[in-house]
């Protein structure tokens, strides 16, 4: 991610520390040549939070770069809660301290940008980033500040991005005249869920249903099911100071009201008049279970809606039902297909859209060697490294260079190829938009779908913004052609 220079560049830290740096910035890691070990470190300490990945992933990159800078101490703690986690940076930070080091949802740098470092300009502009990393991590982690200033507040390891899982041999059993596969269309879907759900007499209804969509109390993606839709719609969800949210008026575009159109596709999945109807409260009864995971991976739903740590969820969830009995889903027939479109991609001048959920590194202004802490950044999203994070994860890259090779994977492949037109939009809090939205679907379920519990969300989440707004305008990511061409080089040298 540095550019190459014609001429070494001495940067002087602070602490009469000396590092030459020699980095290619439009591709996030150095040129070929030992890593710079000039300089004391001893006594240096780095603290590292992260939620999810063990230790045992991130400690080979880890310790190597301490070979590097001999005398320097990268601590890694990990957590497993992610309110825990939340809990701990943000009184830490409050009180003057927390990590030098945390990964930060994708959707909080907009209103969270202040209490992080950006990266030092020594190592490079938007402009390289916007050329390495795809266009959504561009979006939302390049922020503008008052005086028109762009910097880069956040190093992405991977982006992920909703899919379709389907159960294979239910598709290939009703399906397969029409190849085997989920529709790419929403009025596909619709048409394949109708062949797929069987109807019994039990509680719920249904042997089979055919998609698990259209509530958020059982259905563990339903929001962020229902942020696709908006996002495929064309949803504005704030004015452009980001003053005050808009994604319940009149906008126009490919809907005069497209967050209500897009509540009411949710929607009509759990709507018993619907032809497509193929899901209610009594599907899945347990709100803390697993959910439409359970229910897949016993065989009672053919699709749903998940990320590329999904697939695991299911294994898992196969292993365990395995010893109670009864029929379970074959680990074989898990398949996963691209988020449906509104528009036929194959045929339609219209953009696809997928919705994007990850978490980016960022460095806290608390830190007293953010030079260092970004130098551990760049160097841990070099394409060597996120080639081992790959491989040890799965979760879908977030470098251009690395697209093409994760698209052949049988597994996940599709993330990687959703990641190129994937969207995502600010959150100022996770839990309370998720309260509100869960609120909105659920007022549609049971009164049916109108504008009022989307307007009631929208004032909610206006009163959370400040009058003056959060940012002036950010700038839009670039694609020039030298971005490409020094990806490229890359691409060639770090393999």
């Amino acid at each position: 991610m540095i550019k190459n220079s014609p001429h070494s560049k001495k940067i002087r830290f602070t602490a009469s520390i000396l590092l030459i740096v020699s980095l290619v910035f439009a591709t996030g890691c150095r040129t070929k040549g030992p890593v710079a070990k000039k300089g004391n470190y001893n006594g240096i300490v780095l603290n590292y939070y992260k939620v999810f990945d063990g230790q045992e992933i991130l400690d080979p990159i880890i310790k190597q770069y301490e070979a590097d800078h001999p005398g320097l101490k990268i601590n890694y703690r990990q957590f497993s809660n992610f309110e825990d986690y939340q809990r701990v940076i943000l009184n830490e930070m409050a009180e003057g301290g927390g990590p030098d080091i945390f990964s930060m949802q994708n959707t909080w740098f907009l209103s969270n940008y202040k209490k992080l470092s950006p990266m030092p300009t020594a190592f490079g502009t938007p402009n390289d980033f916007g050329g390495t990393f795809v266009d959504v991590a561009y979006n939302d982690l390049v922020r503008t500040d008052q005086d028109g200033v762009s910097q880069v507040y956040g190093m992405p390891m991977t982006v992920d991005t909703l899919a379709l899982y389907y159960n294979k041999a239910q598709f290939e059993d009703r399906l397969a005249a029409k190849g085997g596969k989920p529709s790419k269309t929403w009025e596909g879907i619709k048409d394949d869920v109708v062949q797929l759900s069987k109807a019994n007499n039990s509680l719920s209804r249904f042997e089979v249903s055919g998609i698990a969509m259209g509530r958020a109390d059982n259905i563990s993606r339903g929001v962020d099911t229902l942020y696709l839709l908006m996002l495929q719609y064309g949803t504005k969800f704030y004015n452009e100071n980001f003053s005050q949210a808009t994604f319940a008026g009149q906008q126009g575009g490919l809907a005069l009201y497209p967050g209500v159109e897009a509540i009411k596709l949710l929607a009509s999945f759990a709507d018993s008049k619907q032809r497509h109807y193929s899901w209610n409260e009594y599907v899945v009864s347990d709100p803390t279970g697993s959910k439409e995971v359970e229910a897949f991976a016993k065989g009672q739903v053919s699709m749903i809606f998940g990320y590329a740590y999904t697939y695991d969820d299911i294994v898992k969830e196969v292993a365990a039902l395995k010893n109670k009995g009864g029929s379970i889903l074959d680990v074989k027939d898990i398949g996963v297909a691209p988020a449906p479109q509104l528009y036929d991609p194959s045929v339609s001048s219209n953009k696809r859209v997928s919705y994007a959920s990850y978490f980016a590194e960022a460095v806290s202004r608390n830190s007293k060697r953010p030079d260092i802490a970004w130098d551990f950044l760049i160097e841990l999203t070099k394409k060597k490294n996120l080639d081992y994070y790959f491989n040890k994860t799965h979760k879908p890259t977030s470098r251009r260079d690395m697209i093409e090779d994760q698209r052949k994977d049988p597994v996940y492949g599709v993330f990687a190829d959703q990641i190129g037109y994937a969207e995502s939009f600010p959150i100022l809090d996770y839990y309370i938009y998720k309260n509100l939205f869960t609120d909105v679907i659920t007022k549609a379920n049971l009164a049916g779908v109108g504008n009022s519990a989307l307007l009631d969300a929208q004032e909610k989440v206006s009163e959370m913004l400040p009058p003056e707004g959060l940012v002036v305008p950010k700038a839009k990511a670039p694609a020039d052609d030298k971005a490409v061409k020094d990806t490229k080089t890359d691409a060639k040298t770090t393999k």
